[in-house]
């Protein structure tokens, strides 16, 4: 019995075979065993063997310069820590086929373990406060599987690495990225997590074909980072909680984003000079702004993606030739905002399939002579349009948004609730009639917009002003009711050679502003309970002579229509020399 018993620790500890070639080796840093070290055993063994490492410390650097499996012996308890040693790698692997699995590597200045060959599988290990958890240069067919990555400047690295598997691998609070792809090709990366890292996957310098599926990113300021031309990757699947941005696209084009899921983040999907890339069925809820291009994004495809209660819903920004096709939207602020310092940034092609509320978006650009009669739309976009109608619809939720557009008529429509009317470098248009109250900002807003005739709105209850006009000049505002808005009734700002007119402005917090503005004529309107009644920092006339008069003041009491020797004045400067002692005094 004592000889088969000496003969089995002599297997046991020598070598045992274990198929035609390979051996086992048992390395324990303080136990009964033939090795105290792994590089000890390292150096005895041959490609094929396996090293079985007890609990323990083991404060070295290894070199894998054969194929070999290192792992903890199977039922062990207990941690075997590979602990920094003052080098800059835990383990180097440079020869193909090596397995290292559920050892924890902690505290090395470089990598825990670091490899340049190929087909090697690392499983289950823990790395912590490593400046890298696995580095992969150059090198193909790993397998990196359930591996986790705490405090790390990056979890996990591939650099001119191609056709690796990535899966089912975490890491907490990378200071750069969970996982960095550099000049990486053809990388499949799922069921991974990452926690609190300041970009969950970064692809840069040319990163080709990779394809990241179904991984979940919470708390990290950027989930998914795709820079640096990198080109043709799939982002399909993942989750994203608690970002700023979840995924953002810079310099890049072709890349694939597909029903991934974004909630309670700032942005959800950013495009920057980014042209071609299919994004496509994914889902936003509780989001700042759901989906962002801008800079030059061209001839990106937009597809049946949905965003719920979020604030801004699609934004696109001097950016062309983008086609948005089947977007939801449901419970947003502002589904959709396009705009741009040239003309052909509205140059997109946006059809009635995308809504808002289940009402259609109309977005018409370089059109003549449409008409857009009795429709109940959530967003309507004139862009580069000339002669056209808009007359008798309603505008639900966003605005009624004209831009450099030529002698169109819009009448009679209600755009309430949203963000009203505005018109930028449009000229000799009739805004006549419309009803634009409770919205969040102005209820109607022209902007470098010239020789228009705005006349007849009802304008009340707006949250900034009932009218406003900005650097633009020429316009008639006549017979309009500006009533109860938060900041001014009619405001002007940099705008001249402007006639105001009979218009009725009532309890406004100022009702009648002129800034900056000169040339400009106001009279025979009722200005009526304003917080302020008028400002005018000079250059203007409040009266047209004592022929026509000035206006009705709620606060000025005179004899006459027009009175006369009573002026009302406004500041220091400027006054209304005629005005009526009787609201309408001039009817």
């Amino acid at each position: 019995m004592l000889r088969l018993t000496v003969s089995i620790l002599i297997i046991l500890f020598a070598g045992l075979f274990v198929g035609a070639d390979a051996k086992m080796y048992i390395v324990d840093d303080d136990g009964f065993a033939q090795y105290h070290s792994i590089g000890e055993a390292v150096a005895v063994s041959n490609d094929g063997d396996t090293i079985y490492v007890k609990p323990g410390t083991y404060q070295e650097h290894i070199v894998l310069n054969k194929s070999l499996t290192v792992m903890p012996p199977r039922g062990e308890e207990g941690v075997v820590n590979l602990a920094g040693d003052g080098s800059d790698i835990g383990i180097e692997v440079l020869s193909d086929g090596c397995k290292i699995e559920g050892l924890t590597i902690s505290d090395f200045a470089g990598p825990g373990i670091y490899v340049e060959s190929k087909g090697n599988e690392i499983r289950k290990n823990v790395f912590v406060d490593n400046v890298h958890g696995i580095y992969l240069n150059g090198t193909s067919g790993n397998i990196l599987e359930k591996n986790q990555q705490r405090g790390s400047y990056c979890g996990i690295v591939i650099l001119n690495s191609r056709e690796n598997t990535i899966t089912g691998n975490v890491a907490e609070d990378c200071i750069f990225a969970g996982t960095l792809l550099n000049s990486a090709a053809k990388n499949t990366i799922t069921g991974g997590e990452a926690k609190g890292c300041a970009r969950g996957i970064y692809l840069i310098m040319q990163s080709q074909e990779n394809r990241m599926e179904a991984n979940s990113m919470v708390d990290c300021p950027i989930g998914v980072f795709a820079n640096m031309s990198s080109q043709a990757n799939q982002i399909v699947g993942c989750s994203f909680e608690n970002a700023t941005t979840a995924i953002a696209l810079n310099g890049v084009s072709k890349n694939q984003v597909q029903k991934n899921s974004v909630s309670n983040s700032t942005n959800g999907i950013t495009l920057f000079s980014s042209a071609e890339n299919s994004i496509v069925e994914n889902e936003f809820v509780g989001i700042d702004t759901g989906i962002m291009i801008s800079e030059g994004s061209g001839g990106n495809v937009l597809t049946n993606n949905k965003i719920k209660e979020s604030g801004s819903g699609i934004v696109v920004t001097d950016s062309p030739a983008n086609k948005l096709e089947g977007n939801v939207l449901t419970g947003v602020r502002w589904g959709l905002y396009v705009d741009g310092s040239e003309k052909d940034s509205f140059d997109n092609q946006i059809p009635e399939s995308n809504q808002i509320d289940g009402k259609p978006i109309l977005y018409l650009y370089g059109r003549s002579n449409e008409q857009i009669l009795n429709r109940d739309v959530g967003h309507l976009t004139l862009a580069s349009c000339e002669n056209c109608v808009v007359k008798n619809s309603s505008i639900a939720n966003d605005a009624l948004f004209v831009y450099s557009s030529r002698g169109c008529r819009i009448q009679h429509n209600v755009v309430s609730g949203g963000y009203g009317m505005r018109l930028q470098d449009s000229e000799d248009n009739e805004i006549v009639g419309n009803q634009a109250c409770d919205n969040r900002f102005s209820g109607i807003l022209l902007i470098e917009s010239n020789g228009n005739l705005v006349a007849e709105n009802t304008l009340c209850r707006n949250e900034r002003d009932g009218l406003s006009l900005v650097d633009s000049d020429s316009n008639t505002v006549q017979m309009n009711t500006a009533e109860a808005n938060k900041d001014t009734g009619i405001r002007l700002l940099s705008s001249n050679e402007t006639e105001i007119t009979g218009n009725s402005v009532i309890g406004n917090g100022v009702g009648i502003s002129l800034g900056g503005s000169a040339g400009c004529i106001v009279y025979r309107n009722n200005l009526i309970d304003n917080g302020i009644q008028a400002e005018d920092d000079g250059g203007n006339l409040w009266d047209w002579g004592v022929l026509k008069g000035g206006n009705y003041w709620s606060d000025h009491s005179c004899q006459g229509n027009p009175c006369q020797s009573q002026p009302m004045w406004i500041g220091e400067t400027t006054a209304d020399y005629y005005p009526f002692g009787e609201r309408d005094g001039w009817a």
